[in-house]
């Protein structure tokens, strides 16, 4: 009988995999959380929750990490230039392992190419050379496929780090040509110094606004615009990630 109980013993060691070591899955060493303000930026489920999290360290790393943890990925991909991607399984449970998924650059921005459009747009009135605009999209083309972290908003939803900057830098260049909000405001109260008798109060309002659009498109179509956009594009690099980090527990 004893014997029977040993040899069930070494049998199940034989079978235990480097996943039954460790159930629940670490956190990289210096990962952020994809919300901002939150732990985890966690969504949970029934009978499962997700923690996604962000690290500027290459795949390289962050994998060598896991795998010092719960040995080899169950899956994994590498499509090139689209990215890299591997399952960590901890623990096998339906619907979803316990586990650790890492990805590489496969994010989704859509704001570089909002700002390569616009420094195209500035090469065609002749502000930047055309080769110059192809250097810079070459140089940060990368960016479009990086994970930016979300910081939520007033409405309660979530807004992305990427978006909150080219917002920024939209609202240098167009502070001088008055948002259309703000354009309404002005002219609605020159309307009321007229409708009071103020004409050179109302006249004084209505040049300001003038001046400022005129002032805002100039700069908009000058060199410094195209500073601006290359500043905008170096914080956007800054603040950036390589690597998503998905906990499932």
């Amino acid at each position: 009988m004893i014997k029977i109980s040993i040899l069930l013993i070494v049998l199940l060691a034989a079978f235990i995999s480097p996943a039954d070591s460790q159930s629940r899955p670490s956190l990289y060493p210096g990962a952020v959380s994809a919300v901002q303000g939150e732990e985890t930026g966690y969504i949970k489920g029934e009978q499962y929750s997700v923690s996604v999290y962000y690290t500027s360290d290459s795949y390289s790393s962050v994998r060598a990490f896991y795998v010092d943890e719960n040995g080899e990925p169950r899956r994994e991909e590498n499509e090139g230039d689209r990215g890299k991607g591997a399952f960590f399984s901890y623990y096998r449970r339906m619907p979803d392992d316990i586990g650790v998924s890492i990805s590489e650059r496969q994010g989704r921005s859509r704001v570089p190419a909002r700002i390569f459009n616009n420094l195209n747009g500035l090469a065609i009135q002749g502000v930047i050379p055309e080769s110059r605009v192809n250097e810079i999209e070459e140089k940060y083309s990368y960016l479009e496929r990086c994970y930016f972290r979300r910081k939520k908003d007033e409405t309660g939803g979530h807004e992305p780090a990427d978006e909150i900057i080219f917002k920024k830098y939209q609202e240098k260049l167009e502070i001088g040509m008055i948002q259309p909000a703000s354009t309404d405001e002005i002219v609605e109260k020159a309307q009321e110094l007229f409708n009071q008798g103020r004409m050179q109060e109302g006249m004084e309002l209505m040049k300001k606004l003038q001046e400022d659009q005129l002032a805002g498109a100039k700069l908009a179509t000058s060199p410094r615009a195209v500073e601006m956009w290359l500043e905008c594009l170096e914080e956007l690099a800054a603040n950036a990630y390589d690597v998503a980090i998905t906990i499932i527990l």
